[in-house]
């Protein structure tokens, strides 16, 4: 019975060969990409998966409120776990973990000297930092590792960094000195296996985190790098204990206004973000972080439903026109005693063949993509994951297809009437519930479609605007390089910068060069600044802040609304703001700005000299913030050159001589160069990527729906053969019966044009809330996803319908 099942459903794949290509072609491009979809979001969702009390840890945050605006970081101010380790109750582990800025590391084992450059995720924390993340200790004790303040433990990996060919044994008690603002060193008291899921936690050198007295200002910093996790308890409550962190925050906060005889309007506060919940936080800047949005994730798992609907949806539509070329077998088979179920299942069986053949093809469908996108998918995203997991999938898949798409068209197979059948009066396509459904099917496919063009134009405009609109600066022809901080405290290097600042600016092909953080990046430092007035200290506010040169202003062409340009100074001693600043300390005009002295937290006060007008520090998503700029020789350690661009064909030469005097003053560093309008670009990747997504979507719904729609119109012309033929005979052109054949099929396509349209705007509208500055949708974007849809769809339909209206009337009617 079973192998007889198996015969007939092969007999009928093969004897309809090309529909059977186009259903196993769909459903394999549709499994393929849901594959690759699961493999992201498992990923995506799998951070911090593997901590054993999840549900309990928090990272704490830092939130600060501007007027209307409100910015997140993902650092704290320095003290505050000490604040919280000695008053708060509730917690299992405070663990600290501040990040180092370290030039480089050196170790000596059997007198030979290793060196690491710049070694990066080098924290500071404590004990209990073990106790709350799950290491494997290939050597040493977690309780105790970081006891001694002189202590440090590594990663395996980087371990062997530093120790090749060692047995960690071997690595205990060797000696890490670390060269950065100061010399220390430490002894290596573990080593821990590396962690192999995706984490927040990246560090991979953990150095004690020594104990000291904080002094009071340092309430009212925040620095990026130092971050605080908490574990509570579980009978704890969150809510509670986060009223009493900023509760104690604030206290600190006004005893430090008490000593200096003045208030301070706080504007930052605490909030606490579960640890799953992290890797999903893009409105917190966190530097170093990897992130990714949660909407975008679900949008993937929408995309991905989407694809299996609609091959389902082509399989139904295909299985149901070709049911009156099938009407005589039923006949026969219901006249010779085949039940219901029986027919039932020989189109499930036909349906389940289908889609195995479609999920062995989708295994290589799958790897050809994976490869292809991978610039779109996550680093550590592999194509097979665990072994068991693909033929688990696939077997899911398998049976939620033959579900979704054989249950509807094996039901009406048994709804077939004998008499009907040998009468030749059978026909699905026709007036009334079942042609309605099809109808909807192809409306609803087209409708999807249509979603994903009208978005792609959407993106695709916002991200042009994004990149050509006026951010306050001119970016072309900018070359950026960074000297590295370890040259900046090194004294043999010592003011070398400046020397080379002006070599270059003797160099041709080379119209100026200024010494600054470049205007938009995505590293940045913020402080509290006040201004006095009468001698009062009033209006703290969050600043951002840049170091830069005289030249600097001039070679990015901003514009002074108000005063002058800073002088050249050896340390601070004036100030630069921009308009959100004057409006942030509530000065009347940029010019009732001058003069004004304003400081950062315990400094001294400098008067404002100039304002310049607003311009992009950070990306789109972000309104402008105040600013404040000033000339501190220590920390100018960017070359901002820019190019002649009268001669762009000399570019690479000058490029070389740039280097040439780049080695003479740092030999030991290699050089390295950065167009700055490719930087702001690269700020922008995730919008990219969406966009690539988007359009890599409309591609694969429009050939799925096209697919769809290519075999109901060969099944419709070949089911109305005899008519196209007659038609013929009585005079009817190649074009009308063209016409005929596809206006049906194209007033369904602007039906959908028409649900998908509201639906597109809604979500668009939705995406677009995210930018500060943003595009407004225009009508002309939904006339040319319609045009697209349209000509796409016509183009489909009216080359089938033209092979139907092309045929020799005496071949179709010859049997008659």
């Amino acid at each position: 019975m079973i192998n007889n099942t198996l015969k007939i459903a092969l007999r009928h794949l093969w004897r309809n060969r090309l529909f059977t290509t186009l259903n196993v072609f769909g459903l394999c491009i549709s499994i393929s990409a849901c594959w690759i979809i699961y493999r992201i979001i498992g990923y995506e969702f799998s951070y911090d998966a593997q901590l054993p009390n999840k549900e309990h840890i928090y990272k704490v945050i830092s939130s600060f409120v501007s007027e209307d605006k409100t910015s997140k970081m993902g650092g704290v101010a320095a003290p505050l776990y000490q604040g919280i380790q000695e008053e708060i109750t509730g917690l299992e582990h405070v663990v600290p973990v501040f990040f180092q800025g370290i030039n480089r590391a050196e170790t000596q084992r059997n007198g030979e000297k290793f060196t690491l450059e710049d070694p990066q995720h080098v924290a500071a924390t404590n004990n209990q930092y073990f106790q709350m993340l799950p290491y494997n200790w290939l050597v040493g004790d977690k309780v105790t590792a970081l006891t001694d303040p002189k202590s440090v433990v590594l990663t395996e990996r980087r371990a062997k960094e530093y120790f090749p060919n060692a047995k960690p044994e071997d690595m205990l008690h060797q000696t890490i000195t670390y060269y950065g603002r100061d010399t220390v060193q430490r002894t290596v008291t573990g080593i821990v296996s590396d962690f192999n899921k995706p984490s927040e936690f990246i560090a991979e050198e953990m150095i004690a985190l020594p104990g000291k007295v904080y002094e009071s200002y340092m309430w009212t910093n925040t620095n990026g790098g130092d971050r605080l996790y908490l574990q509570f308890k579980k009978d704890a409550n969150a809510i509670a204990k986060l009223k009493q962190i900023n509760e104690l925050d604030k206290r600190h906060w006004k005893a430090f206004a008490d000593e200096r005889g003045s208030e301070l309007k706080k504007t930052k506060s605490y909030e606490l973000l579960p640890i799953q919940e992290v890797h999903f936080a893009t409105d917190v800047s966190d530097y170093g972080i990897s992130k990714t949005s949660k909407p975008v994730m679900f949008g993937l798992v929408g995309i991905g439903v989407f694809l299996l609907i609609l091959a389902c949806i082509n399989y139904i539509n295909t299985s149901v026109a070709q049911m009156p070329q099938r009407g005589k077998e039923i006949g026969v088979r219901k006249t010779l005693g085949s039940s219901k179920w029986h027919l039932m299942n020989q189109f499930l069986v036909e349906t389940l063949l289908t889609t195995f053949i479609a999920s062995i093809l989708a295994f290589a469908f799958g790897k050809i993509g994976f490869s292809i996108l991978k610039e779109l998918i996550p680093t550590g995203v592999t194509f097979s994951g665990e072994p068991h997991v693909f033929p688990l999938f696939v077997c899911i898949i398998i049976i939620l297809i033959t579900c979704l798409a054989g249950l509807y068209p094996s039901w009406l197979i048994t709804r077939v009437k004998t008499v009907e059948v040998f009468k030749n009066s059978f026909t699905v396509i026709r007036s009334g519930s079942r042609f309605s459904l099809q109808q909807a099917l192809i409306i609803f496919q087209f409708a999807i479609a249509m979603v994903f063009i009208i978005c792609t134009i959407i993106v695709g405009a916002q991200l042009r605007h994004t990149l050509k609109a006026d951010m306050g600066f001119n970016k072309e022809a900018i070359v950026l390089i960074d000297i590295p901080w370890k040259y900046l405290g090194d004294a043999r290097y010592s003011n070398k910068q400046f020397t080379l600042f002006s070599e270059l600016r003797k160099q041709p092909g080379i119209k100026s060069v200024a010494l600054g953080i470049p205007p938009l990046s995505s590293g940045y430092s913020s402080s509290p600044f006040q201004t006095a007035v009468d001698g009062k200290d009033l209006n703290m506010i969050k600043m951002f802040k840049k170091n830069i040169d005289t030249a600097y202003l001039r070679l990015y062409q901003m514009q002074l609304v108000a005063g002058r340009n800073i002088l050249p100074s050896d340390t601070i001693s004036e100030f630069v703001i921009n308009e959100a600043a004057v409006k942030a300390f509530g000065f009347p005009s940029p010019k009732e700005a001058l003069g004004k002295m304003i400081n950062q937290l315990g400094n001294t006060k400098h008067a404002i000299v100039g304002v310049v007008k607003d311009f992009h520090t950070q990306d789109f998503y972000t309104s402008i913030e105040p600013l404040v700029m000033m000339s501190d020789k220590s920390s100018l350690s960017t070359l901002n050159i820019k190019l002649d661009t009268e001669n762009t064909d000399q570019w690479q030469a000058t490029l070389k001589a740039i280097e040439h005097q780049w080695r003479n003053f740092y030999p030991p560093e290699g050089f390295r160069y950065t167009f700055y309008d490719e930087t702001i670009e690269a700020m922008y990747k995730q919008e990219r990527q969406i966009a690539k997504l988007i359009n890599l979507a409309m591609a694969i719904t429009l050939f799925i729906s096209c697919l769809g729609l290519f075999g109901l119109v060969t099944l419709t012309a070949f089911q109305r053969t005899k008519e196209i033929g007659i038609r013929k005979v009585l005079g009817a052109t190649a074009m009308g019966i063209v016409t005929m054949l596809s206006k049906d099929f194209i007033k369904l396509v602007v039906i959908a044009l028409i649900v998908a349209s509201p639906v597109a705007w809604w979500a668009m509208n939705k995406w677009l809330e995210n930018f500060v500055y943003k595009i407004n949708i225009e009508w002309w974007m939904f006339v040319v996803a319609a045009a697209s849809a349209i000509i796409i769809a016509l183009l489909t339909v009216s080359w089938q319908a033209t092979r139907a209206a092309l045929v020799n009337p005496v071949d179709s009617l010859r049997n008659e």
